[in-house]
């Protein structure tokens, strides 16, 4: 089965599917935009992206970056790794980046700054969200109320064969959707 981004660390295998993330984030951005009739731009489907894979990037990238710049990297490998195998400060992290109240309050922030909110922070929502119903307990529950609690869902593996198949096939569905609505908005005319 098709996997993204396994990378192989010696004797650890992480994944990560970022690009799933990336994909949906981009897709409802998209989404919303065409039915809004808001144009779409780079830097904003840009800006988007990034909020949808900040939380995997901040917790796991300084370590996937060490590891390839200091041990190289092996693409395609067996399950995943031992939990006891993945320091600490990556947990922690996680703990943080994965969490909606963290993501709120930052939320909260930033639009207490600007007077307005920043509405392309929502693909960190998302990711969390995402993540919520397809992470297991067994690997990396997502900790979405931390700090206020330590409740996590066990939601179904995105490791999981058949979630990747359903997944992906949702995926492409949704960009076929979003191809046919984009090419109907454009034949409408406007009265």
């Amino acid at each position: 089965m098709f996997h993204v981004s396994r990378f192989k660390f010696h004797d650890t295998l992480v994944y990560m599917d970022v690009l799933a993330h990336a994909l949906w984030t981009h897709a409802i951005h998209r989404g919303v935009a065409k039915a809004k009739n808001i144009k779409l731009n780079k830097k904003a489907i840009w800006t988007v992206i990034f909020f949808g894979l900040a939380p995997d990037l901040f917790s796991f990238g300084p370590f996937f970056v060490k590891e390839i710049f200091f041990h190289g990297t092996k693409i395609f490998g067996g399950g995943p790794p031992d939990p006891a195998s993945i320091p600490a400060y990556i947990y922690n992290s996680y703990n943080y980046t994965h969490s909606f109240v963290l993501f709120l309050t930052i939320f909260a922030v930033v639009w207490a700054l600007r007077g307005k909110p920043f509405w392309l922070m929502y693909g960190w929502g998302l990711h969390i969200l995402i993540d919520m119903f397809s992470h297991s307990k067994s690997f990396f529950p997502t900790p979405f109320l931390f700090p206020l609690s330590s409740f996590k869902i066990n939601g179904w593996s995105w490791g999981d064969p058949t979630f990747m198949f359903i997944n992906y096939s949702l995926l492409a569905l949704t960009y076929i959707g979003l191809y046919i609505y984009s090419k109907r908005k454009r034949a409408t005319p406007i009265i």
